[in-house]
């Protein structure tokens, strides 16, 4: 079904571009969130930059990026293969968003939005490893990168030998392998012992003019 292919890209990336946490951040201090931190616009760097709560509504409306596309292209068609391209266009776009820059964040919240929408379970039993793992060593890619690869996991499984469509097999490896190319410095710093952590003192590192373009 062509349209709910070509439907779905378009209402995803869409969506997926609203930077949500570039907009509160200048609606709230009047500065780009990118300076600093990560040089991200997601939950992560709006915990450092704005606290607690605003980084709570950020995570949410971001995950709502994720979901609302796969759900509506499920309304408006009868097509997986539809609702896996607007899960996975949300995500680019988040990380590459269109009214942005093309400069957005690492698309973790965005992808438990789409993941949420897919296969529940999935994104339950990702979350029942990530989150626990966040309070331990509050390392937040340590935690969205463990618990995407169950997620990723479990959705293929459920996919080859359970009830979800084949195409959310597809979904599974696309969406696991934008995460981790999204987090590959994370990755880098991980394996080097420098990764940040949440709630360690110290002023906003800031971003190098080379590091603010990546995904």
């Amino acid at each position: 079904m062509p349209e709910a292919w070509v439907a779905g890209i378009a209402i995803g990336y869409f969506i997926g571009s609203i930077p949500v946490g570039l907009w509160l951040g200048r609606a709230l201090t009047g500065d780009d969130i990118r300076t600093s931190g990560s040089g991200r616009i997601g939950a992560t760097n709006t915990y450092r930059r704005l606290g607690l709560k605003w980084s709570v509504l950020v995570f949410a409306l971001d995950g709502l990026k994720g979901a609302g596309p796969p759900l509506l292209v499920r309304l408006a068609f009868d097509s997986p293969t539809g609702e896996v391209l607007a899960a996975l266009a949300a995500m680019a776009g988040h990380i590459f968003p269109l009214y942005a820059g093309f400069r957005g964040g690492r698309a973790a919240a965005t992808g438990s939005g789409a993941i949420l929408a897919l296969t529940p379970t999935a994104l339950g039993l990702g979350a029942a490893v990530g989150v626990p793992l966040l309070l331990i060593p509050r390392i937040m890619s340590f935690s969205v990168l463990l618990g995407a690869t169950v997620a990723a996991l479990a959705m293929a499984l459920f996919a080859t030998f359970g009830p979800e469509p084949d195409a959310y097999l597809g979904f599974a490896v696309a969406a696991w392998a934008l995460l981790v190319a999204a987090h590959r410095d994370n990755v880098q710093r991980l394996l080097t012992g420098t990764e940040r952590v949440l709630g360690r003192p110290g002023a906003p590192t800031p971003v190098p003019e080379s590091d603010e373009s990546g995904p």
